[in-house]
């Protein structure tokens, strides 16, 4: 009788004193589904640190890349940019800026043939050009340039270039028949020139023809400014990645695999200072001249922009990892297989790993086969990845495929230019609109 009060006693403070041996109520499926992409969502937004870290790495190299060809222009021969002849007349005194009397008619004929240099891993394009330049000087009366203010007996005619390093032979300056041994030297205004003094008579007159060829050095482009009353410039090369720069395109251009040639026309009415000119380097007045507004000419392109194509490629990193987190998720829910998040934060991962392996493989080899090599073997990591997961071969290679889709409508962002956006735009809502279907099967309030 004993024995059972005791137990009858025992038993219910047994029940009272024992509360974790009662079962717990279980946590939603509802509930650990928004938790699961609440999880999903974050990571997301943490995978976008080391995106941001990838778009610095390829900022970095691509500095370096532009370093290197300033080296080799160092050693080479920097970007040239030809400027004259023009006649310099200096003043007497401190109160008279000297002045610069342009040419009525330059006519420069070049052919420009381009080789690339190696510099570890980056490649610069460096020239050879052989220019002929030719035209006449028509002198407005000397009247007007006093003893007072102007020395007309040290006249001399100038040509500027960006670098004289770059010249492999003496050049000579033709007047009438007659021949000027040119030498280098600094000009307060135009800086490196060469120069030859010629007497101001055989310039004072109808018309004064000249000729002048330059064999010279460069690096990356050559530019002109359209010192003449008429301007006009053909080149002829073997780049056949021309890209056209300054104010004035060319009138006429044909670009093949073989090279290009290209010729341009430029009028006095053109441009914006006179025939005469006292400053160079700015444009405040007529008399100045402000050439980066005024020149023109050509780059010659290394076929190779992977920096700036993989930059553009990472922008759209957020979009692989949203899409493909999403598609994971509801292979989850169809399936009933449950992946851990660790697993997606190594997907990811494995997501961004396809940046680095592009930009490696991009330094080496030409862009589209980079970004081909980098899509399989991502593509194939992640899809072996979730067949171990799932053990559902097939599911697994469907998101294989989804993926492939995904980096090919990439790739043919990457490709268009004017159409990029629109293209884009369309594809995000094509995208979108499948998100919206597939979320429709999803019970989003299903109890246990």
């Amino acid at each position: 009788m004993t024995t059972e009060m005791n137990n009858a006693v025992t038993m219910p403070q047994m029940e009272q004193k024992s509360p974790a041996m009662q079962e717990r109520p279980r946590m939603k499926s509802s509930d650990r589904m928004l938790l699961k992409l609440i999880l999903i969502g974050l990571m997301s937004l943490l995978l976008l640190i080391p995106q941001q870290l990838l778009r610095m790495m390829v900022d970095e190299r691509n500095a370096t890349a532009m370093e290197t060809i300033d080296e080799v222009g160092q050693s080479w021969s920097r970007a040239q940019r030809v400027v004259g002849p023009v006649v310099h007349i200096p003043s007497n005194n401190n109160e008279t800026q000297d002045v610069y009397l342009l040419p009525e008619e330059l006519s420069v004929t070049g052919d420009l043939q381009t080789e690339t240099l190696h510099r570890g891993i980056f490649d610069v394009t460096v020239y050879t050009a052989d220019m002929d330049l030719r035209g006449s000087f028509q002198i407005p009366s000397l009247s007007e340039y006093s003893a007072s203010k102007y020395d007309l007996s040290k006249a001399e005619v100038l040509i500027a270039l960006k670098d004289l390093r770059g010249l492999k032979e003496n050049v000579t300056f033709q007047l009438k028949g007659k021949d000027y041994a040119m030498k280098s030297d600094q000009d307060g205004e135009l800086g490196s020139v060469l120069c030859c003094k010629v007497p101001i008579e055989e310039l004072n007159s109808d018309t004064s023809s000249y000729s002048v060829k330059l064999l010279m050095k460069g690096s990356n482009k050559l530019m002109f400014l359209p010192v003449g009353s008429t301007t006009t410039v053909a080149l002829r090369s073997n780049c056949a990645t021309p890209s056209f720069q300054g104010n004035f395109l060319p009138e006429t251009r044909q670009v093949s695999d073989s090279g290009f040639s290209a010729s341009w026309k430029v009028l006095a009415l053109n441009r914006d200072f006179a025939q005469s000119v006292t400053r160079w380097g700015c444009g405040n007045n007529a008399h100045s001249v402000d050439m980066s507004e005024n020149e023109f000419g050509v780059m010659m392109k290394v076929p190779v922009l992977q920096y700036q194509q993989t930059t553009r490629c990472i922008k759209y990193a957020y979009l692989f990892i949203f899409l493909t987190f999403a598609t994971v998720f509801f292979v989850e829910y169809r399936r009933q297989t449950p992946i851990h998040p660790v697993q997606y934060l190594l997907i990811g991962v494995a997501l961004l790993v396809f940046y680095t392996l592009l930009l490696s493989f991009s330094e080496h080899i030409p862009f589209s086969w980079s970004y081909l090599i980098a899509t399989l073997m991502t593509i194939t990591l992640i899809t072996v990845y979730l067949a171990g997961i799932l053990k559902i071969r097939k599911t697994a290679l469907m998101v294989g495929g989804l993926l492939l889709l995904l980096y090919l409508f990439i790739y043919v962002l990457l490709q268009l230019e004017t159409y990029a956006l629109l293209f884009g735009s369309l594809g995000i809502f094509v995208i979108l609109a499948v998100l919206m279907y597939a979320s429709q099967k999803v019970r989003w309030y299903k109890g246990e």
